[in-house]
């Protein structure tokens, strides 16, 4: 998939195991690694499941100062990453996401 990252979640998975598992993938080093999932495949028979569960987890993901105990995501690399987090959430917001 050209390091486009597949997480794939099939309908015998582990729902609980495929999000903890989902959540490492996609968030280590605050998602800034070439390896990061980009994009999720459910299967539709556990969809929702799955993604209520990891809609909520990421919901409870502490973010702030790298430093500071208990915060999981960091800040971005540099200017360069922050602008393009911007660049895709105007992209998205333009295009009806909510926020």
């Amino acid at each position: 998939l050209g390091g486009n990252a597949p997480f794939i979640v099939f309908d015998d998975a582990d729902i609980d195991a495929a999000v903890e598992g989902a959540l490492i993938a996609k968030y280590r080093n605050a998602g800034q690694t070439c390896v990061c999932v980009n994009r999720f495949y459910v299967q539709r028979g556990v969809y929702p499941q799955f993604a209520e569960k990891f809609v909520a987890r990421v919901a409870a993901l502490q973010v702030g100062n790298g430093f500071e105990p208990g915060v999981q995501i960091g800040p971005l690399i540099n200017r360069k990453a922050r602008d393009k987090v911007v660049e895709l959430l105007d992209d998205a917001l333009s295009k009806g996401a909510q926020v």
